[in-house]
């Protein structure tokens, strides 16, 4: 499944594509992630690698790996960042 996460109100000039949010359910650092996403008002698509297949190999072709969270922007992923690591990748990414 894929949700659309848009905080606040998105500008009509805005250009810059949403950050994916790879993500299982009952995850405490998923939450974390949805949370702080939130608290930045910053777009992002979620897509639950348990109920969705197609969602799972996406990630995997990402980053070879199980873990989650993901955040993916293009070619660019982090996988379970730091608060701090999270903020620099959401700073550039446009």
């Amino acid at each position: 499944m894929i949700k659309l996460h848009v905080v606040g109100r998105m500008p009509e000039t805005q250009t810059t594509s949403p950050v994916t949010l790879f993500v299982v359910p009952d995850c405490p650092l998923c939450a974390h992630a949805r949370a702080w996403l939130a608290r930045h008002e910053i777009a992002f698509v979620e897509r639950d690698v348990r109920q969705d297949f197609g969602a799972l190999r996406a990630m995997y072709r990402l980053t070879k790996q199980n873990l989650v969270p993901v955040f993916a922007l293009g070619e660019r992923v982090l996988v379970r960042p730091t608060d701090e690591q999270l903020a620099e990748f959401c700073v550039n990414r446009h």
